[in-house]
């Protein structure tokens, strides 16, 4: 029985605890949850939790990454502290054994000729009634130009893209806020062009339809869009290769890509960055300017203008005396 394994109650209530508090816990769940049948069918463990235990799970099989192998025992360690309130026998396990998990990988930082080639050839996905196409070229753009994540973005109903006051209503997002964002003229005509096309291909199409939809009218969710992005991602290779040499592009770097071009522009167009950025963060739907620092990356355009102005305050006193 389930409820005669101690870790598994445990962990039940840790996680009954940690959603009262509004947290969604949805991947530490999960994890949390295979470490519990780990206990009780592998190793049949009823016990309290131990150090032995963790670093059992932590290093469970060979081909683990020291990144993926931290991220676990962190993930147990969370627990065990909440565990060892309710259980004097319970054992908290160090973290740092395996280093750092929490890493944060080099984004690939998009140019706008890129997104527009990755538009034009998803014009070229098998789509039996073109709306796979379709689907996947308007997100593209709309990702590009709005910068919203991609689960918002595949969430979105048809009565959230408001086209009479030019906004998208995002709802219940990561933080569990709603949120309007603002859309540019030109972007309302590709949504309002998909739409229409749309509707003549589709019967129905509601306002409680999802507005980004599959072939055959079928919902457009992550794993549509990111196994579609797959197939059009070896259009930014470098001319004459065929691999790469680094981490592929993603779709999240899109999110990314239009953080650095907003400061970018704010730069080139003298504002003050600094209080400019506050903006940015609740239009990215960020709880703080935190959040958001998160997504800059040094482009070589952004070195290049803060070198200039660094150089227009401090040259004069950095020169040397002769």
């Amino acid at each position: 029985m389930l409820t005669d394994n101690k870790i598994t109650k445990q962990i039940e209530s840790y996680i009954e605890f940690k959603q009262s508090l509004g947290y969604q816990v949805k991947t530490e769940s999960q994890e949390l949850r295979r470490f519990a049948r780990f206990t009780r069918e592998i190793i049949g463990h009823c016990g309290s939790l131990t150090v032995d235990l963790a670093m059992q799970w932590a290093t469970l099989d060979c081909s683990f990454s020291r990144w993926y192998m931290a991220r676990r025992l962190e993930t147990v360690h969370t627990f065990a502290v909440y565990a060892a309130s309710i259980d004097s026998q319970a054992q908290i396990p160090p973290t740092g054994v395996f280093g750092k998990c929490h890493g944060r990988v080099t984004p690939y930082i998009y140019t706008e000729e890129e997104i527009l080639r990755l538009m034009t050839m998803s014009k070229n996905l098998l789509s039996t009634d073109g709306i796979r196409r379709m689907a996947v070229s308007t997100a593209i753009g709309l990702l590009w130009s709005t910068g919203i994540r991609i689960s918002e973005l595949t969430n979105l109903k048809v009565k959230d893209v408001n086209f009479k006051d030019e906004y998208l209503y995002i709802r219940n997002t990561k933080f569990h806020k709603d949120r309007l964002v603002p859309l540019h003229n030109t972007t309302l005509e590709q949504l309002k062009e998909y739409d229409t096309e749309l509707r003549g291909k589709l019967l129905e199409r509601s306002e409680d339809h999802f507005f980004f939809v599959n072939t055959n009218g079928r919902r457009f969710n992550l794993r549509a869009f990111e196994y579609a992005f797959q197939r059009l991602r070896p259009c930014l290779l470098p001319a004459g290769e065929n691999k790469w040499n680094r981490r592929p592009p993603r779709l999240y770097d899109i999110r990314h890509s239009f953080a650095c071009r907003t400061i970018l522009k704010w730069l080139e167009a003298g504002e003050n960055v600094n209080q400019k950025v506050y903006l940015l963060s609740v239009y990215m739907g960020h709880v703080k300017p935190a959040d958001t620092y998160w997504y800059l990356t040094s482009t070589p355009e952004l070195l290049s203008l803060a070198c200039s102005k660094f150089e227009l305050l401090y040259g004069k006193e950095m020169q040397p005396y002769e």
